[in-house]
């Protein structure tokens, strides 16, 4: 039940993130708005890793390391399962479930290529950001995104 109820504040959160958003694009212009959410989004995820690194106290983070860290943000910051499905000393691959953010963007009307684009820009800048205050030689990044509500994501942790 507890994942559940972080998915459903995180979506409510997102919906009242992507109101304010559409109402900034109005004023300031689309390109412009994303562009600033995207600035906020990269400063959150550089704060959340600086202090994920500091209270994992290691003197190196790696791919396995950062897994685990990365997966609990994902699903105990914004209630999304994930599922392992590949894992290597380079690269670990998650399937991610039901998303918050999809599914305020379909409440506030957005289709699915615009969606795609604010979670590239926002939430995949939050993780990519995160990841690399944990060690600037790793990078996250969509591998598959999703096609409808139903569906799911891939995302990876990458080493350079």
């Amino acid at each position: 039940m507890a994942i559940e109820d972080t998915f459903n504040g995180a979506r409510n959160a997102f919906t009242i993130n992507f109101k304010y958003l559409n109402e900034v694009a109005h004023e300031i212009g689309l390109e412009r708005a994303i562009a600033l959410h995207t600035k906020v989004c990269e400063a959150m995820g550089a704060t959340q890793g600086k202090m994920m690194k500091k209270q994992a106290d290691m003197d190196e983070i790696d791919v396995k390391a950062a897994h685990p860290l990365a997966r609990s943000v994902i699903e105990e910051g914004f209630g999304i399962s994930t599922e392992l499905i590949e894992e290597s000393p380079e690269k670990v691959v998650l399937k991610l479930g039901k998303c918050p953010v999809y599914e305020a963007g379909r409440i506030v009307g957005l289709n699915a290529e615009a969606i795609e684009a604010l979670c590239r820009s926002s939430s995949c800048g939050f993780m990519d950001t995160l990841i690399k205050q944990l060690n600037p030689n790793l990078n996250y990044q969509v591998t598959k995104f999703r096609s409808e509500a139903d569906s799911f994501c891939e995302e990876a942790i990458v080493m350079d």
